[in-house]
């Protein structure tokens, strides 16, 4: 008898206490549900560039096991240090038990919501969830309308709330189970010591690694290719990361430090130096005869890699191919950042939006910029956009800062909406030609600026003649396409613009006006060429298109490395319009910058970026921490760092990366009109 009791003595005190129990079920459930989030995350989106059995992925599998284990952790926190407080105790007060429960429950469908968002918005973007994308509150009846109308909403709110039902059926359940459990026979120091083991237990969990510093989201960002970085990451903990970036706008310091390299590229004198300044005049000598209109065209997600001109696979645009043999084709046109605001805003004011977090156009401090559009005098002005300006808050942006614009958008057509983005851009087309031709009195300056070939895809019954094809998935991804739709909705653009130009042609404003073609951004979603992780081609590289077969007589290939910053300056320099530059863009066609243009790349949807610069010839990469690698960028040569080899050159153009992105920064508070 005397040796049961003291087996019993012992097994009581190794028994482990109810609560601890429980929040060890509740820790081990979420840590479940996470990590299967983590691999449907893996089996749905991993590119079939990207070896499923490899270290890297392996390796970002272990990360993210050890950031979804904090979040678990996190989780239980509250219940580990509170519901020992007898008014708190869940195994004596009922209401207490409903309580936790219902803290459960609601952590829970919180928690589930980011990651119903996060995976939307990565098949959207290409990026997890993060601070950078509240941006899309901004427009929140916009962005639901397209959540609506993208995806099978009221199915996944069904598996959303049946989820939730059954975490509280299996929660409920343990909770019942442990509290019939009878009480442990234990002093207060066992359960002092077993308590202590137990916290210092779920801290080394939150702490993340036996190191001076615990895991960080940084860490998860070890390889160049971004969909293993993502991997990964918590998008619970990334976004509330990133959300806690340094809110500074610009280091004034580091503006100091690089601005001279920006001052002995562009030439500038003494005076200006002092004050920071890059504002320098040019009087250009016009390459076309007359006072033309111009008629500029920018097509929605309008990747280079997905057009015929460069991959004719499945011949995808035939129109605008078509155009590129009669027009000047710039090969390898630039811009900075994937996303239409900060694309539009480094058009119109010729720096790249690097702003940290929320773009520009939404910032009411930097709504007023200098603008070399107000040089295009004697024109009138006229925008055209098929849904509400009011998206992007570009409507500032513009009107704002471009004297006398004219902004026909949603509301102003005859035509139907037909989705979130507005009227359809064979619509747009043909309104947009109906009130050009009534301007024979006036030169113009237009914009058309398509916004369709997005999801949901929708073709309209009008569709101008346009017919859906079918072509197997293998095909489509060979090509750079992840959809039949995305394929048929790229392919329904450019028929569009085949459209307008049937409707331009018959009319007298064609032949004495320079028609310019320019995609928004790229996309990294099909992308075959992913050597340089979220700096990849796919995102920047987009057609740059100057057609105007009444004007320029010579057709060709242009092959010199131009950003979209330089797309004002030079048709400035085209027509010879004489203006002030302020900011970065140049004239391609200026002697002053021959063999020596660039690109500047930027990641707008990482905190913190890395960015990018292109000359002719290499890519330098740099990282957060300042490191950087130079690459030869042409598609023939494998990603292989150079920067040991050139280390004078790798040097020159990370520090001109650094010095455009710095200054850029502090340009958008000292770019005055």
């Amino acid at each position: 008898m005397i040796e049961l009791q003291m087996t019993d003595r012992k097994l009581q005190t190794l028994a482990v206490p109810a609560r601890i129990r429980l929040i060890a079920v509740i820790f081990l459930t979420n840590l479940v549900i996470f990590l299967l989030l983590r691999l449907g995350f893996l089996f749905f989106f991993i590119p079939d560039t990207t070896p499923l059995f490899s270290l890297p992925i392996l390796k970002a599998l272990y990360l993210g096991f050890k950031f979804d284990a904090r979040l678990s952790a996190l989780i239980c926190l509250p219940i580990l240090l509170l519901s020992g407080i007898p008014s708190l105790d869940l195994f004596k007060k009922k209401i207490a038990r409903r309580s936790w429960t219902g803290y459960l429950l609601l952590t829970f469908a919180v928690i589930l919501l980011i990651y119903l968002f996060d995976f939307g918005i990565y098949a959207y973007v290409k990026t997890r969830l993060n601070a950078t994308l509240l941006m899309f509150t901004n427009n929140p009846g916009m962005s639901l309308k397209m959540i609506w109308e993208t995806y099978a909403v009221l199915r996944i709110l069904f598996f959303f709330f049946l989820f939730n039902f059954l975490y509280f059926w299996w929660i409920k359940r343990r909770l019942a189970k442990l509290s019939s459990l009878p009480p442990l026979s234990q002093t207060r120091r066992q359960k002092v010591v077993k308590y202590t083991v137990f916290s210092i237990l779920m801290l080394a969990v939150i702490y993340g690694k036996l190191a001076r510093y615990p895991l960080r989201w940084s860490e998860a960002f070890f390889s160049p290719n971004t969909f293993v970085s993502y991997l990964g990451v918590n998008p619970v903990l990334f976004f509330y990361d990133t959300h806690l970036a340094d809110p500074l706008n610009y280091d004034l310091d580091k503006v100091k430090q690089y601005y001279p390299l920006l001052a002995d590229y562009y030439g500038i004198a003494a005076p200006e130096r002092e004050k920071l300044s890059l504002v320098r005049s040019y009087n250009p000598q016009p390459r076309v005869k007359g006072s033309p209109n111009i008629v500029f065209i920018i097509m929605e997600t309008f990747a280079a890699f997905k057009t015929g001109v460069v991959n004719d696979g499945l011949n995808s645009s035939p129109y605008f191919d078509k155009l590129c043999e009669q027009g000047l084709y710039f090969t390898n046109h630039f811009v900075p950042m994937e996303n239409t605001s900060r694309s539009l805003f480094a058009l119109f004011v010729g720096m790249p939006d690097a702003s940290r977090g929320r773009y520009s156009s939404w910032n009411p401090l930097l709504v007023d910029q200098h603008t070399i559009m107000n040089y295009f005098t004697g024109y009138q002005k006229i925008y055209f956009l098929g849904g509400s300006a009011n998206w992007g808050n570009i409507r500032g942006l513009l009107s704002h800062n471009i004297k006398d614009l004219e902004i026909i958008e949603e509301g102003s057509y005859r035509s139907p909406v037909l989705d979130v983005w507005g009227i359809s851009d064979a619509d747009l087309f043909m309104e947009a030609n109906e009130i050009l031709r009534e301007k024979k009195e006036s030169h113009f300056f237009a914009f058309i600026q398509t916004s369709g070939n997005h999801r949901p895809f929708l073709i309209p019954k009008d569709s101008r003649g346009f017919k859906t094809v079918k072509v197997k998935k293998n095909k489509l991804i060979k090509n750079g396409f992840y959809s039949l739709e995305e394929y048929n909705g790229f392919r329904f653009l450019d028929h569009c613009l085949g459209y307008y130009f049937e409707l331009a042609r018959r009319e007298t404003y064609f032949n004495n006006t320079i028609f310019v073609i320019m995609g928004d951004h790229g996309t990294l979603n099909g992308a075959r060429d992913t050597r340089f992780g979220d700096l990849s081609f796919g995102s920047f590289k987009v057609p740059l298109l100057i057609y105007a077969p009444g004007l320029i007589q010579e057709p060709g290939k242009i092959t010199t490395v131009i950003s979209e910053l330089d797309v004002l300056p030079t048709l400035a320099g085209l027509i010879g319009k004489p203006y002030i530059n302020t900011t970065l863009g140049r004239d391609v066609f200026d002697p002053a910058y021959k063999n020596r243009m660039f690109a500047f790349t930027y990641t707008p949807f990482r905190m913190a970026p890395r960015v990018g610069l292109i000359d002719e010839e290499f890519y330098v990469n740099v990282e957060p921490n300042g490191s950087y690698s130079l690459y030869r960028w042409a598609p023939t040569e494998a990603p292989r760092d150079l920067k040991m080899q050139f280390p004078e050159k790798a040097k020159q153009m990370a520090d001109m990366a650094v010095a455009i992105m710095e200054y850029s920064r502090y340009l958008l508070y000292h770019n005055r009109k």
